[in-house]
């Protein structure tokens, strides 16, 4: 639902989740306490490439255990700032999140 591709096919009828609930996330944060966060559209689209790194980022950081940097504006800019220009052609992409997380720690 971010984009108008997303908003024609759940007016065609298609298999997404619609709704006010449509352009969210959820899970469960320590202790078992439900968690969701609603987003709206960015001014941009993001390619294949930034969802790539943005998955690599998540799991990295869980594996450190220090999701708790995501919450951090500051360093989340640092990061997303390094993140953004790498192109679509760039050999092993998940490479650069490593970079990045080891220079600016975690």
């Amino acid at each position: 639902m971010a984009t108008r591709t997303g908003g024609v096919i759940i007016a065609a009828g298609g298999h997404m989740d619609g709704g006010s609930n449509g352009c969210s996330l959820s899970g469960i944060r320590d202790r078992y306490e439900p968690w969701s966060v609603k987003y709206t559209h960015h001014d941009r689209t993001y390619t294949s490439m930034h969802m790539a790194l943005v998955i690599d980022l998540v799991a990295k950081m869980s594996e450190a255990k220090a999701l708790h940097r995501l919450g951090d504006p500051e360093w989340l800019s640092a990061v997303v700032s390094r993140l953004a220009p790498t192109p679509r052609w760039t050999p092993l992409p998940v490479r650069r999140v490593s970079e990045i997380i080891e220079l600016l720690g975690t």
